[in-house]
């Protein structure tokens, strides 16, 4: 027997999974996409020639080829194509700056690169190979044998570097096996309850860890898909109502924004079944959108892009009950183990706060070429995820916040998801996001941005005393803004750093 073959035999390999599919449903259509219509074995036989045009662009196992677009199916087919030749894939964020992006490239040593003609202008030093994803690269790809690719993958070599949003230093590369990915597929059948007969909408950013698990996970299990190229409300709902679509997975902000459009309730959401919100989703909005889709089992998510998106689940049974507290995430994932743990890696009482540590096979390798970082990552022989939780009586856990977002006011510490939560509660408040902001006085004081419902207004005074009939005097914002909109990265996530920068920014002019 050859390496290869031993290899073949024994590995774990994300490009192995869409095969598998492709063999066992060939003619199931695998990705609706903009009008276009790929069954499994087309959506397989892409992935062979992305593989192909890449070898022969010189590209080898261990290389990085970054990509630089939104969803489409070549997306898909360079994510399962580069695993079979054992090539790094490297997502870039659509939000980077020019910067961020020469520094990511720098950073892995990118010599091929897909990028989709309207973000060229940020590549200011293009790689070697430089491939634009127009009409001209997905015509290119027909020359190529659709064949099958064979080449030796270790399972535990990196598949991905998928770097986080840096806020005062650079981005960092996290780092991601073709073995991560299978951990997660294990969960999303023992915690997920997968089923492949659902119709997936991949509408989260294909650069993000949680479009790409979903994406895999769809793929690997032979169900159906429709893709947008970003996770616009309009075309969401388009998905839902046209394409009938029954399982998605947004970020609260985007759950947030689709139930504020004006005729959401008329929309037809009778094929939706399995719905995922991750990121902090208000318990009012959450229970509206119970009401309005009471059809479909809803999953509150928690992970990270370390943990390739698994942590913890709400079992849709016991939803209903966790609701009762502000952010329940679930219940633990089944291929890790996670604690609460104090500075000093104890175990903390039930209902007292502390951070979660977790370990298993979901775990990235670390940050890449970080070793200062990956040293503080796995303090103690655990992942540590710099999130604050509790745990209660059941063993369900609850999120309470960032530890870098944990407010010190007055000497107190103040969860600004609680106060988040305690003024969502208003029926005018569509989104709130609570910062900590200098003061003299507080050292850090609570403040408040919302933005209103769509045709309501609300003014500072009002919810002032909401907040107070709800929160301990120091919990309660010292200012509260009242704002149009949010700034928010491409998956709805709001951007609290940026929230700070302009609020800092309007004190500072307000001074002068």
């Amino acid at each position: 027997m050859t390496d290869l073959e031993y290899n073949l035999i024994h590995r774990f390999n994300i490009g192995d999974a869409l095969r598998r599919s492709a063999a066992r449903t060939p003619q199931q259509r695998a990705i609706h996409f903009m009008g276009r219509e790929l069954t499994y074995a087309e959506l397989d036989a892409l992935s062979n020639r992305m593989a192909r045009k890449l070898i022969a662009a010189g590209v080898k196992s261990g290389d990085s080829v970054a990509i630089f677009a939104t969803n489409s199916p070549e997306y898909v087919a360079a994510f399962f194509g580069c695993a079979r030749i054992g090539a790094t894939l490297v997502p870039v964020n659509l939000m980077f700056t020019a910067e961020d992006v020469a520094y990511v490239f720098e950073k892995t040593r990118v010599r091929t690169l897909l990028v989709e003609p309207m973000f060229q202008p940020k590549v200011l030093a293009p790689p070697a190979n430089c491939f634009v994803l127009d009409d001209k690269f997905r015509e290119s790809l027909n020359e190529f044998d659709s064949a099958p690719v064979e080449q030796s993958v270790e399972s535990e070599s990196t598949h991905l570097i998928i770097f986080t949003s840096g806020t005062t230093a650079k981005p960092k590369g996290v780092v991601l096996t073709h073995l991560n990915f299978y951990a997660y597929l294990l969960a999303s059948y023992a915690d997920y309850g997968r089923d492949t007969s659902m119709k997936y909408l991949l509408a989260l950013p294909m650069f993000h860890v949680a479009g790409l698990v979903m994406t895999f996970g769809c793929f690997a299990s032979g169900c159906e898909s429709v893709i947008i190229p970003l996770p616009k409300p309009e075309q969401i709902v388009h998905a839902i109502a046209v394409q009938k679509v029954s399982s998605l997975s947004l970020p609260a902000t985007v759950w947030v924004g689709l139930i504020s459009m004006p005729l959401i309730e008329a929309v037809d959401l009778s094929s939706l079944k399995r719905l995922f919100v991750f990121q902090y989703l208000p318990t009012p909005v959450f229970q509206r959108w119970r009401r309005i889709a009471p059809q479909a089992e809803w999953i509150n998510c928690w992970g990270q892009t370390e943990t390739t998106a698994l942590g913890s689940t709400t079992p849709p049974a016991e939803l209903g009950k966790m609701l009762a507290m502000p952010d329940p995430i679930g219940v633990r994932h089944v291929p890790l183990e996670l604690r609460i743990v104090d500075e000093e890696l104890n175990d903390v009482e039930p209902g007292k706060p502390g951070e979660i540590v977790l370990r298993g096979p979901c775990c990235s390798p670390g940050y890449f070429e970080d070793p200062a970082a990956n040293e503080a990552l796995f303090r103690g022989g655990w992942h540590h995820t710099g999130d604050v939780a509790r745990v209660d009586e059941h063993g369900w856990l609850y999120f309470l916040d960032r530890k870098k977002d944990m407010i010190k006011s007055g000497g107190e510490n103040v969860s600004s998801q609680e106060v988040e939560e305690a003024i969502a509660a208003h029926p005018s408040v569509a989104e709130v996001a609570v910062v900590g902001l200098h003061d003299p006085y507080w050292i850090e004081k609570v403040v408040a941005c919302v933005v209103p419902m769509p045709g309501k207004t609300v003014n500072e005074e009002e919810l002032m005393a909401h907040a107070r009939s709800k929160l301990a005097s120091f919990k309660v914002p010292k200012e509260i803004h009242v704002m149009s909109e949010f700034p928010k990265n491409p998956t709805g996530k709001v951007l609290k750093r940026v929230l700070r920068e302009r609020l800092n920014g309007e004190a500072a002019g307000a001074a002068q």
